[in-house]
């Protein structure tokens, strides 16, 4: 009891130094690691605005007719003691009638949420693949997708009892259609810049 204690407190110690820093800097703790990393590069913005317009229309409401189960926020900072773990997705979703909706004035968030996606950078993708993705697993996230901007591949895994296991992986031309969101069926060229 007393090292699960310990780790506590020195994950709350981070979570101090996070707290220190001013605004927009993305710091991140995934299973008490400690990561600083840089602003994202335009090709990797445009696969974000771009996903999260996709998942929007298709299921956050924006058409303004039907009652969105959905809700998703760009870059949450969402927390997990038990995890020790403090991150910063790139995408979150929530599903309502699954775990419900945070509460908007909270942050960092608690309630996990039910996907994240990640956009991965070259600087940052080792942390994401390895800690990161670890982290979200033992947090609870039941979906992440990892989107590689530069080799446009979308890499999709599932929670099964605290791991992130590998799902489908789409690239090139196909269309994209991934747990949970099996009725969202996109062109994968449609993320990316350029094409």
């Amino acid at each position: 009891m007393s090292a699960n204690v310990d780790l506590v407190a020195h994950f709350r110690a981070m979570e101090a130094l996070v707290e220190a820093e001013p605004e927009g800097i993305n710091i991140e703790i995934a299973r008490g690691v400690f990561m600083m990393s840089p602003r994202p590069r335009f090709r990797h913005t445009v696969v974000h605005v771009n996903l999260g317009a996709a998942l929007i229309r298709a299921f956050g409401g924006a058409d303004g007719e039907k009652s969105p189960d959905w809700v998703f926020a760009s870059e949450p900072e969402i927390r997990s003691e038990t995890a020790f773990s403090r991150l910063i997705p790139d995408l979150a979703g929530w599903r309502r009638s699954a775990g419900g909706w945070p509460n908007p004035d909270e942050n960092p968030i608690a309630l996990v949420p039910e996907w994240v996606g990640k956009i991965l950078s070259p600087s940052t993708e080792s942390y994401d693949r390895g800690d990161k993705k670890d982290a979200y697993g033992l947090m609870g996230v039941g979906w992440l997708w990892l989107v590689d901007s530069e080799g446009r591949r979308l890499e999709t895994f599932t929670n099964i009892r605290g791991k992130m296991v590998a799902g489908p992986t789409f690239e090139g031309k196909s269309i994209a259609s991934a747990p949970p969101f099996e009725s969202l069926a996109f062109s994968l060229p449609d993320l990316f810049i350029g094409t």
